[in-house]
């Protein structure tokens, strides 16, 4: 029994620090507060199953996102669709004198993520929601850091393109242009 409190303990110390960073990735990708909280929990119930094998505990911020990710993947595959950001999961204060105009705005960004391939928006949410860096993205993705600025800045044509109206076409269309 203390072994396992022991665990819990040393999961927790690992864990809480990079809560709130898990937590904006993954609700930047779904959009959607519920499907969020579901993949978040069968994610720290996979790292925690495996937190054993973490042997260095600088790359546990990898190790979640990477675990996060495949969740996110295998239930895009079984839904084939991506749920609309609801009002609910815009965390915009009420006080604020443009409440209406910033939830337009940020309805707008959302469905244009969700429009954009996945290879495209997830560093593209990874570095300027999530916070990380160049480094950071190009570790997590296995990818060159100038593979991570590429998309970045493709991502960020596109995203600006789908803003303007200027993209009209499916998502499956995009693919195949891509």
């Amino acid at each position: 029994m203390n072994s396992q409190n022991d665990r819990q303990m040393r999961f927790m110390q690992a864990y809480s620090p990079l809560h709130d960073r898990l937590v904006r990735f993954v609700q930047s990708i779904l959009y959607d507060r519920e499907e969020a909280r579901d993949i978040i929990s069968e994610t720290l119930l996979a790292a925690y199953e495996q937190f054993d094998q973490v042997r260095n505990p600088d790359t546990f911020l990898y190790y979640l996102f990477t675990i996060a990710k495949r969740k996110i993947i295998k239930r895009e595959k079984r839904q084939q669709k991506r749920v609309s950001l609801d009002e609910s999961s815009l965390e915009i204060s009420d006080d604020s004198a443009n409440h209406a105009m910033q939830l337009l705005q940020h309805k707008e960004l959302y469905r244009a993520l969700a429009k954009m391939d996945f290879k495209y928006s997830e560093p593209l949410v990874l570095f300027e929601i999530s916070g990380f860096s160049i480094r950071e993205i190009s570790e997590l993705l296995s990818i060159s850091e100038s593979g991570v600025k590429s998309r970045l800045v493709r991502a960020r044509i596109m995203l600006s393109a789908l803003l303007e109206g200027k993209l009209h076409h499916s998502k499956k269309e995009e693919r195949i242009h891509e």
